[in-house]
């Protein structure tokens, strides 16, 4: 917001210095960014009178504060510092000849986005160049000067804050104004000449016949005002903050009026604004001013009431106010306090709308008190924060990742929608409305597929052996909603282990097996028991090298090598492998804490077993029987060798097996470590047919 000083001493009154004054307010606040001098001639080149010099300043304001996006509202803020009143700028006009009412006619068919419409009519006007004084005043606010008629209501909109636009009353088409959504295949052209296309979300002003202007925007092309308009109808209106927001978003059109109600502009200010309008139109365009206002304000306003408990204030700021003092410092700022009953009773104005609690009230007190005089007092206690569990959680995760060569990644959530089809998942896609090119016009369905595309960036510039992970957000429509969760997924191709033995190079290559052990190395990081893998069938993955992964009986992802027609997509060299697990799975079936157990005293008794199956039975099978047959001093199997040949029955294979037997308390003996043995091989046969080699 640009203020002239000049200007702001019109309506409140101060004896220090412009550069002082701006040191204050922005202390409580209000922060003056620049401070600089716009000469006489400097204004006479912009088609001022060059008659004085100015000060302007470049005010930031916060969102919340539009009030302040005027020079009242500025001057209310400086009378606050200072101690002294503001003054509000008078409205009083003479009026004559027929009603308003008569001459127009009011509708607000959208009451949701238009809280007040009010018009004045003036009639018999002379549109000219504006006198020197406005003119100054439009140029130090950072505009230009049109006419008499259009700078008055830019000067009112940066005088009260409350925009305002002027019609050409003959041009209107009949005496009726409707505040209404706009109809789908409307259009409007603006006073800037641009042709907009209009869509029902976005609120105009109509006549009889057409939309004349873009509400809380712009006017139209049709109805402005000109070196020929006689009579004019003054608009000033109270709209939606979110409705003038998004029209203004979607049209790609800001202006000085959109930009002040996006940030709640006062319904209580839209008939003064109106009537001073007029008062300086026939001030300087000379008019008649018809009898009255026509006003419709369907649901009015009213100030807020609340209450402060001063120990309250005290004890959030950590000072010794008085309440005295508290009901002076909001008074000065326009809050009517009492205090009564040891409570102060609080009417805060309409043009306030960001005080709406207790606490509000605390920091208006705190912030024109001094923050610089609030004491410095040293915690009480600790204030040591600590990581999130899902913080925590993820941190283990990484360091676990990384000590097994995985190097971490960030990838975008945009993706190419296409890339769902990959992964099965092409009605769980988020689509964006707005994207920002068609390869990025969908949320991520999954991390799995980003990674796949880092490797084939990295191969594409030289880096054959890729190994990496991210640990991040998934994004998938369900039954209408969208479903926001956290994956953790890794990629790797190439020869990620290098040898100086002359090993084949397939040997070295990632693979399944390579994939699989890395995530049983994640699982027994996070000591996370009961974890098997079973087949699966996933379009990303190769259709006889895939497995799901199971913890505690529950599915929580994938692993395998990537399917050739995914390696395709992407153009990738070798055989790639990835996995992806949810994230809030692993974290519920990993346990908080971790409980130790002594080294054992006693040998272990290792057993060597060669089992011979069916093809259709799985390993998983297999040790299962062998665990459950243990006898309880069963203490590891390890699966050593598969082999099928000659030497056995057709579409059978041999499982040979490491039995690791250890007790607690004892060394065992070779006659009890046989005997599970042998309970173990009757087992197998009973339940898989299994022979023995």
């Amino acid at each position: 917001m640009r203020v002239s000083v000049n200007w702001l001493r019109e309506y409140v009154d101060f004896d220090c210095s412009p550069d002082e004054l701006a040191q204050k307010l922005t202390m409580v606040g209000l922060e003056v960014e620049e401070s600089r001098l716009i000469t006489a001639e400097e204004f006479a080149a912009l088609g001022g009178s060059g008659e004085q010099d100015d000060i302007v300043w470049d005010t930031k304001v916060t969102p919340n504060r539009g009030d302040l996006l005027s020079v009242l509202g500025t001057a209310r803020e400086v009378g606050a510092v200072v101690g002294r009143a503001a003054r509000v700028p008078s409205s009083e006009v003479v009026q004559s000849g027929p009603k308003a009412s008569q001459l127009i006619n009011i509708r607000i068919d959208a009451p949701d986005l238009c809280r007040r419409y009010a018009g004045v009519v003036i009639r018999g006007v002379s549109v000219g160049p504006s006198p020197g004084w406005l003119r100054d005043r439009i140029i130090a606010a950072g505009m230009r000067p049109i006419n008499n008629v259009v700078d008055v209501t830019n000067y009112v909109m940066f005088e009260l804050g409350q925009p305002l636009h002027a019609f050409d009353y003959r041009l209107l088409r009949g005496p009726q104004i409707i505040v209404r959504r706009a109809r789908t295949g409307e259009a409007l052209t603006t006073i800037d000449g641009e042709k907009r296309d209009l869509d029902s979300d976005m609120l105009v002003i109509a006549d009889a016949e057409r939309p004349v202007a873009l509400a809380g925007i712009m006017g139209g092309a049709d109805t402005e005002i000109t070196d020929r308009t006689v009579d004019i109808l003054i608009e000033s209106a109270n709209f939606d903050p979110v409705g003038i927001r998004r029209t203004s978003k979607r049209l790609g059109l800001t202006t000085e009026s959109s930009y002040r109600f996006e940030r709640g502009v006062d319904p209580g200010v839209t008939d003064l604004a109106a009537w001073r309008a007029a008062q300086l139109i026939k001030q300087i365009a000379g008019g008649d001013v018809a009898q009255g206002i026509v006003d419709v304000y369907p649901s009015p306003v009213s100030p807020v009431v609340l209450t402060v408990r001063p120990q309250r204030v005290n004890a959030v700021l950590g000072t010794s106010i008085e309440p005295e003092v508290m009901v002076q410092i909001l008074c000065s700022l326009g809050i009517e306090t009492v205090f009564e009953d040891d409570i102060l009773r609080c009417k805060v104005p309409t043009f306030r709308s960001d005080l709406c609690r207790e606490i509000d009230l605390i920091e208006e007190i705190g912030r024109l008190y001094g923050y610089d005089k609030l004491p410095q007092t040293l915690p009480c206690r600790s204030l040591q924060g600590k990581d999130s569990r899902e913080g925590a959680f993820t941190e283990r995760v990484r360091r676990i990742l990384i000590s097994c060569a995985c190097q971490e990644v960030l990838t975008h959530s945009l993706v190419d929608s296409r890339y769902a089809s990959l992964v099965g998942k092409e009605n769980e896609v988020v689509r964006v409305r707005n994207p920002l090119s068609e390869d990025l016009d969908s949320l991520r369905t999954s991390l799995a597929v980003n990674l796949l595309q880092v490797i084939a960036r990295n191969q594409a510039r030289g880096m054959e052996s890729v190994s990496v992970f991210e640990i991040g957000k998934v994004f998938r429509r369900v039954s209408g909603d969208i479903c926001e969760t956290r994956s953790i997924a890794g990629a790797m191709v190439g020869n990620l282990w290098r040898s100086n033995w002359s090993l084949p190079s397939d040997a070295l290559a990632a693979d399944f097996f390579w994939c699989k052990g890395l995530v049983e190395s994640l699982m027994d990081g996070l000591c996370i028991g009961g974890v098997a893998f079973e087949r699966t069938r996933n379009p990303l993955l190769h259709p006889t090298r895939a497995a799901k992964v199971l913890a505690g009986g529950q599915e929580i992802g994938f692993l395998g090598e990537v399917a050739p027609e995914a390696i395709e997509f992407f153009d990738i060299k070798g055989r790639p492998c990835v996995f992806e697990l949810d994230f809030e799975a692993l974290m519920r079936n990993a346990p908080d804490a971790v409980s130790y157990k002594p080294l054992p005293k006693y040998p272990a008794v290792h057993r060597h077993l060669a089992v011979v199956v069916k093809e259709s039975a799985t390993y998983k099978e297999v040790r299962d029987v062998v665990v459950k047959s243990g006898g309880g001093i069963l203490e590891e199997v390890c699966l050593l060798d598969v082999y099928k040949g000659p030497q056995i029955p057709p579409e059978c294979r041999s499982l040979t097996l490491e039995l690791v037997f250890r007790s607690s308390d004892r060394t065992l003996t070779d006659e009890e470590v046989n005997a599970v043995v042998e309970h173990i091989r009757s087992s197998l046969s009973d339940s898989l047919g299994a022979a023995f080699r």
